[in-house]
């Protein structure tokens, strides 16, 4: 059975822990999974979650080719950041169901629940 956690209120499947606990990738829905940290020691932008107790995460949205400039549009309005080329689509490692991701960071929790309701224009 798969484990799972509560992420801003969005219960999220498990798909890997690190072997020392320190971080969980967590799907939170078909287009959007997180790699979540409860120490940080790699200096993420801080950006808690009290329900999972991630003290900082990434996010990864998944994408094909065409919804590039759209969802790139989004993540600078709701004040994330790509770091050196994350913003470039690359061949998924983390979001499953689709054949891009881009890696995200800076967002808050609210705003990566607000992506998974749809509320992108």
């Amino acid at each position: 059975m798969m484990n799972k956690i509560n992420f801003a209120g969005i219960e999220g499947k498990v798909l890997q822990v690190s072997p020392h606990g320190n971080y969980q990738v967590v799907e939170l829905s078909d287009r959007i999974t997180i790699v979540g940290t409860y120490s940080n020691k790699f200096h993420w932008p801080e950006s808690t979650d009290e329900s999972s107790g991630f003290t900082s995460f990434i996010t990864y949205i998944g994408l094909k080719q065409q919804e590039f400039s759209r969802f790139r549009d989004w993540v600078i309005v709701n004040n994330g950041y790509f770091e050196g080329d994350d913003g470039t689509p690359r061949q998924s490692k983390r979001v499953r169901r689709f054949p891009l991701e881009i890696k995200v960071r800076g967002l808050l929790a609210e705003s990566v629940v607000e992506l998974i309701h749809g509320e992108i224009g």
